[in-house]
């Protein structure tokens, strides 16, 4: 199983379409509970989610404050996937019980909502995992280097590894390239290979060469075998291999300062 469904053209995590699950049941129950015209516990449970999605983003921004520093505009790009999930969930219990505190009339309701819309997110979270295949290991593919040298994908096996797949024309791609870099340099004991999907080398070389970009393991998959091996649904995609080979987690969309530290500190604790 992918980590994301794909609609036509666009590839939407399973994460988040469990969260739009809950949310929307969550309302659905605050819809039918509600009395009258004023829609008392469905206004609640918006301002809930409210508090739960900023907790969320606020908890992140604060565990990886280090990397918000140099560019604190990051912390309003939630394009990085940048959030913590267990913070937000807590947030909004307890939110939940201080809204219910000393109000009878609300206790019953937003209880049901709230039990209802954590089932959901708790449930459908121990499904994708029970789904979700055995860590597979990096595929044995052969590769071209910039030097046009064959290189075989297996080889950076022994460490962890961060295998992104990426294309010169991808504006996620390009704005994410000079955190890669970054992080190349400052994580020697990570292997960061970048696999440019059906261009040539010269194009990529001159992408490189304009932006300023010194990486090394940029390989050219021109066949597209690889996104066919990663199963692709959308770029940039990013794969977080341990040093045994095995695929510890992924990410479809750019990737921030931040939200590649998360990652590889799943990888190389």
């Amino acid at each position: 199983m992918t980590s994301s469904l794909q609609i036509g053209p666009l590839a939407v995590p399973y994460s988040l379409i469990l969260i739009a699950a809950a949310v929307f049941f969550g309302n659905l129950i605050a819809r039918r509970v509600d009395k009258g015209a004023e829609k008392t516990i469905e206004n609640h449970f918006f301002w809930i989610l409210m508090v739960a999605v900023l907790s969320a983003r606020v908890a992140f921004v604060i565990q990886y404050k280090t990397a918000y520093l140099s560019i604190p505009l990051d912390i309003i790009d939630i394009r990085d996937g940048g959030w913590n999930a267990q913070a937000g969930v807590i947030a909004a219990w307890a939110y939940a019980l201080l809204l219910m505190k000393g109000k009878a009339c609300l206790r019953k309701p937003l209880l049901l909502v709230m039990f209802g819309s954590s089932l959901v997110w708790i449930g459908g979270t121990i499904a994708l995992a029970a789904l979700t295949k055995d860590p597979s290991p990096i595929p044995d593919l052969k590769l071209q280097s910039m030097n046009g040298d064959e290189v075989y994908l297996a080889r950076f096996d022994g460490k962890p590894t961060v295998i992104n797949l990426w294309a010169t024309w991808c504006p996620p791609c390009q704005r994410e390239m000079p955190v890669f870099a970054k992080a190349q340099q400052q994580n020697p004991g990570i292997h960061f290979v970048f696999i440019n999907q059906g261009e040539s080398r010269l194009l990529v070389e001159q992408f490189l060469t304009k932006n300023k970009l010194t990486m090394q393991n940029v390989l050219i998959d021109a066949s597209g075998a690889a996104g066919k091996a990663f199963e692709v649904k959308g770029m940039p995609s990013t794969y977080f291999f341990d040093a045994n080979g095995k695929l510890l987690d992924s990410r479809l969309g750019e990737v921030s300062d931040a939200s590649l530290m998360e990652k590889l500190q799943k990888i190389n604790p």
